[in-house]
């Protein structure tokens, strides 16, 4: 480990001269930000999943999801870079996060779950931890739901205020404890929301300067087509333009479009590199 390394991320050396003026101009993730979005045809996805799912049980689409955005991370690794200090850095592993519900109730408290996507894992090793975690989160009481956000949030402002200044000090240089970055979505590859569980399309949703995560993508209800028998899904992405070009964006786009028209994809290692053959 170099010394201009971090405990989450190696330092990007070979990197342009511009990535270094355009990092300079734009310090923060915030207002770096660009917008993808995409209508995506998942009729093979679809089919290949029910099948799945006769003879795995728990098994979802979401776990899906979960799996084609790790081999779209591993595949195309420029994704997973981050800005921190004006500097660029490579996250040490591939994880995908995301928030749920203890219930599903307007009440309820949100949950954060980080996957830890290894090279070796497939659809099944994804959706068995995915599953673990989240069965782990709902059998707790609301109760004893609780964590040192919530407490420094309950904080008199006089105190919150110091704290949390303290906290995106040690955020900028990667000295953060490993207990609060651990499990905290915020430094993680890609934050992703499955918005299809609330019946609703893919939407933009922001970036934060805090953490090490530069992107973050929704997926929407997967709807039937009228008239037809084609399936067909939103996709909303906001990412950090500062890790990559539009043109290596695009392509790691075409290539996530081209593994839900080949899920079979899935059930080989999330490290094994997918190419979208050339015609």
């Amino acid at each position: 480990m170099s010394i201009l390394d971090r405990k989450d991320g190696k330092r990007v050396r070979d990197i342009h001269g511009f990535q270094n003026i355009l990092i300079d101009f734009k310090p923060n993730r915030c207002d770096s930000v660009v917008y993808m979005n995409d209508t995506i045809d998942v009729t093979n996805f679809v089919k290949y999943m029910d099948k799945l799912k006769k003879k795995e049980e728990g098994l979802t689409y979401y776990h899906g999801i979960v799996d084609i955005m790790a081999k779209t991370v591993y595949s195309r690794p420029y994704l997973n870079r981050f800005i921190a200090g004006r500097s660029m850095y490579m996250h040490n592993e591939v994880s995908l996060a995301s928030t749920i519900k203890a219930e599903f109730e307007d009440k309820s408290v949100e949950c954060l779950m980080v996957i830890h996507v290894g090279e070796n894992d497939t659809l099944l090793d994804i959706s068995k931890q995915t599953k673990d975690k989240v069965d782990k989160i709902r059998n707790r009481k609301s109760g004893d739901i609780d964590s040192t956000a919530d407490k420094i949030g309950l904080l008199p402002k006089v105190l919150r205020i110091p704290i949390i200044g303290l906290l995106k000090f040690l955020d900028a240089h990667g000295w953060l404890p490993q207990s609060l970055v651990g499990d905290n979505i915020y430094y993680s590859s890609a934050i992703l929301s499955n918005l299809g569980t609330f019946k609703v399309g893919g939407i933009y949703h922001n970036l934060t300067n805090f953490g090490t995560s530069s992107m973050l993508i929704t997926f929407g209800e997967i709807k039937k087509e009228e008239n037809g028998d084609r399936y067909f899904m939103e996709m909303g992405a906001t990412l950090d333009e500062r890790i990559a070009d539009g043109f290596y964006f695009c392509k790691a786009l075409k290539l996530i479009e081209y593994m839900f028209s080949h899920p079979e994809v899935m059930m080989e290692p999330a490290g094994k590199k997918v190419s979208i053959p050339k015609k």
